[in-house]
């Protein structure tokens, strides 16, 4: 019986320490040059609305203590049309003087699979709140006298990638192209040179860590896994790719060994 209420103790403890993780907030700071004309972007993803459980204000604080020159959404927002008020009322409460851009993830796609319609209505009324949603599109961002290309590309597991279109308008003589989408396994399908930098989600870190990676051996199918990407900062054909761990949770509101994450990213 003795071992019993310890075992139950042991398990109580672990899920309160869980629980508590997934209300933290980690900051990283990723430089990719040390000039002080610097183009410096916050990354968020997998917020996962109703499953969030970072204070908003803490993001907030991030945020305007950075003052990032873009803002970009890589995914996974929403479970349910039910959740898009709190999500809209997450983006009013993070837009600020910078740009925001975003894209969708495979859960977002989820919601709508059957609803073309609505999907298109999603976006547009994300884009009347004066942010801009990139599918398979880029846009030129000018800092100074710098340029750069910043490309969304439309979810890997949704099908509706066409990376050919998403480049397609990218303006040459630029200082970098930034790309992001919401699954890592989109690297192995960009053509190798057109792409820099690309930012993802997803893989939530592992979320609830597990010894010998066995989460991304046997809970993960993506290809990327295989090759021993999975998190932070990796290269591929090229392309330097940054997988953040988000700051929602998918299942169950519980991290282990894997805080929220806000990247903060100095670009060339």
């Amino acid at each position: 019986m003795t071992f019993l209420y310890i075992g139950l103790m042991i398990i109580i403890i672990a899920l309160s320490y869980m629980r508590y993780e997934a209300t933290t907030l980690k900051v990283k700071k990723v430089f990719f040059t040390e000039s002080i004309n610097h183009l410096k972007v916050i990354q968020l993803s997998d917020i996962h609305i109703s499953l969030l459980r970072v204070n908003i204000n803490k993001i907030i604080k991030v945020l305007k203590k950075e003052n990032p020159d873009l803002v970009i959404l890589t995914g996974d927002y929403i479970d349910s049309t039910k959740q898009i008020p709190a999500f809209f009322n997450f983006l009013n409460s993070i837009n600020g003087t910078y740009e925001i851009f975003l894209c969708f993830g495979n859960h977002d796609y989820r919601v709508f699979k059957r609803d073309e319609a609505g999907l298109k209505k999603f976006a547009a009324d994300i884009e009347n709140m004066g942010i801009k949603v990139l599918l398979n599109d880029s846009v030129l961002y000018k800092k100074g006298t710098q340029t750069y290309n910043i490309i969304g590309i439309e979810d890997f597991r949704s099908e509706r990638y066409n990376i050919k279109k998403a480049i397609n308008n990218c303006k040459s003589n630029v200082i970098a192209n930034i790309a992001f989408s919401h699954n890592p396994d989109i690297a192995l399908e960009i053509p190798e040179d057109s792409i820099d930098f690309l930012l993802c989600g997803h893989f939530h870190g592992g979320q609830i860590w597990m010894p010998f990676d066995l989460e991304f051996k046997f809970l993960r199918h993506e290809r990327v896994c295989k090759l021993g990407i999975k998190r932070e900062l990796n290269k591929l054909n090229n392309m330097i790719i940054y997988i953040n761990s988000g700051v929602g949770n998918v299942l169950f509101p519980l991290r282990f060994v894997s805080p929220p994450e806000i990247t903060v990213l100095y670009f060339p």
